[in-house]
């Protein structure tokens, strides 16, 4: 394994003084823009300290970036960030990491290198298991970047007394924005018909008006399967384009827009999954909940992909029951079930649903915040264990 210590030097000025020192102490706001944890650089920021120059390493090298000469607690963070997204944690951490580009480190070499560490700064890809935690010999805090907690096993992590936070709201309106725009490519085709450009298939075969029609949301049914953050920022989208909206959720409800779950996929035009991974929803939408589909409807899944059953799925596409699907996520992800390939009325992202410089920027923040709050002793804001 090759480390590189890099300390920040400064750029001929004296840092200001924090003027809120209390900061990473305060949650941020679950609901608004403003998140006062988070509004103080410091030197990762506007004070722009300076790093030196040093050669790349090998392609899993890491950085091991201290903010103090004293030692500090370790904290391994899986992908290369800007320092400014670990802001809350200036000056109370060292941090290790990967210095592969955009790639998060693999996970032998994270096996390898967190031994020492005290806290590790995921963006939900790592899975933290028991073969994770036998060599995090020296780990009490886990922080997931992320919305959901399905890579943490948190009863290997309560027996081993091993916190953990997640961030629930970071990604939510990205992932409205996702959700909103998936239904948009598939009922306009334009996934598809981007292809068809690209191709050289427009240029050979010419002007084909009615090849191209496809469908309004306006006037359609919308059937939202979960009702929490994300589904009402889904909803308030879905009414600009004068949809009708509908949901369900696993407790009966008295709103306006609540129906059963076979009520709701017999009703709705377009169909969106928005819940968490538990046992009571792994396959939740199987074969027989997708022939309760109205015929011809569209299916979109921005949640897991162990939600649905991917094998059902392609069969329902295959019989023409389902007019097109749209996924962000899927059963065995990186891998997809190749015959979702082939179909044209099938538009595929690769798990961005909350992919936004913005919301990616306030999940680190959240989460090395709660790291900060942690090592200081201080009651977290988004505790999962």
């Amino acid at each position: 394994m090759l480390f590189r210590e890099v300390r920040p030097q400064k750029a001929g000025f004296e840092p200001e003084p924090d003027p809120g020192s209390d900061e990473p102490d305060r949650c941020p706001m679950q609901n608004g823009r403003v998140y006062p944890s988070i509004a103080h650089f410091g030197a990762f920021g506007e004070k722009r300290f300076h790093f030196p120059l040093v050669p790349a390493g090998a392609f899993h090298s890491f950085v091991r970036l201290s903010i103090m000469t004293a030692p500090l607690p370790r904290v391994f963070v899986t992908v290369h960030i800007p320092l400014e997204h670990l802001s809350p944690l200036e000056g109370i951490a060292e941090f290790i990491m990967p210095d592969n580009g955009v790639k998060a480190a693999p996970r032998a070499q994270v096996l390898e290198a967190i031994g020492d560490c005290v806290a590790v700064l995921s963006q939900g890809e790592l899975r933290v298991d028991a073969e994770f935690l036998d060599a995090a010999k020296s780990l009490r805090f886990v922080a997931n970047a992320a919305m959901g907690i399905d890579n943490l096993d948190l009863a290997e992590l309560r027996q081993r007394g091993i916190s953990a936070s997640n961030t629930p709201a970071a990604f939510a309106e990205s992932t409205a924005d996702h959700t909103l725009g998936l239904m948009l490519s598939l009922t306009r085709r334009l996934a598809e018909g981007d292809r068809f450009v690209r191709t050289g298939d427009w240029a050979r075969r010419g002007m084909e008006p009615l090849r191209w029609e496809g469908t309004l949301l306006g006037g359609k049914t919308l059937g939202i399967i979960g009702y929490g953050r994300i589904a009402k920022m889904v909803e308030a989208r879905a009414r600009a384009f004068d949809m009708e909206v509908i949901h369900t959720k696993s407790t009966p409800h008295d709103h306006v827009g609540y129906r059963p779950l076979e009520v709701l996929l017999a009703e709705s035009d377009l169909v969106v999954v928005l819940v968490p991974l538990t046992a009571a929803t792994r396959h939740l939408i199987n074969a027989e909940r997708l022939a309760m589909m109205k015929p011809g409807s569209f299916f979109i899944n921005v949640a897991r992909g162990k939600v649905m059953d991917e094998a059902a799925l392609v069969a329902a596409l295959h019989s023409r029951h389902l007019a097109g699907a749209a996924l962000d996520v899927y059963e065995e992800e990186p891998l997809v079930n190749e015959a979702l390939f082939m179909m044209e009325n099938v538009v595929l992202t690769p798990h961005t649903g909350g992919a936004t410089r913005e919301q990616r920027r306030r999940g680190r923040l959240e989460a090395s915040g709660e790291i900060a709050r942690f090592l200081r002793g201080k009651a977290r804001c988004f505790p999962v264990v």
